[in-house]
């Protein structure tokens, strides 16, 4: 628990509905959900820095062994996406196509990904399914609290493809 200004704030929440495994919902029993919420004490522009550098998460990302920007483009106005493209989310500054690499205990997988960018508000990913997942969503938002403080809130959302999976996330 983080305490902030007299209040208490849940470290971490993870959803459970299932009778048979902790964590997940009754969604197929393949559907889980994750929330966190800290302050910390960073300004916004610095913790979104880090947040929206896509291509450094291997240097600090636990499991993450290679990621890399594929496209970078403007979301709106000149440069932006072109026609019959992923149309982005009103008011953001940049679209990403990204490519992050996790691996754990021999397991390794490959996710594509649409990020965008709201700057010093938020960062939203919507990847694409792959040989685990159905589906993976997450979004980072930051607040300011003064200065030199800021609010993270993270939402992950992820959809196993197959119940067997559940043993490995």
């Amino acid at each position: 628990r983080v305490r902030s200004f007299g209040a208490r704030l849940p470290a971490a929440r993870i959803h459970s509905r299932s009778l048979f495994l902790p964590g997940l919902s009754a969604k197929g029993q393949k559907y889980r959900t994750f929330e966190q919420q800290k302050v910390v004490q960073f300004p916004v522009p610095t913790i979104y820095g880090a947040v929206s550098d896509v291509a450094r998460y291997a240097d600090f990302l636990p499991w993450c062994t290679a990621s890399r920007v594929l496209e970078r483009r403007q979301a709106d106005g000149p440069g932006g996406p072109e026609p019959g493209a992923h149309a982005a989310e009103p008011g953001a500054s940049e679209e990403l196509l990204t490519e992050v690499e996790v691996g754990y205990m021999g397991l390794a997988a490959r996710f594509g990904s649409t990020v965008t960018l709201l700057r010093d508000r938020r960062v939203h990913s919507v990847s694409e399914p792959n040989e685990f997942l159905d589906s993976l969503n997450f979004t980072w938002e930051f607040a300011p609290i003064g200065p030199n403080r800021a609010r993270i809130d993270l939402r992950l959302d992820f959809e196993l493809k197959n119940v067997e999976h559940v043993l490995m996330w």
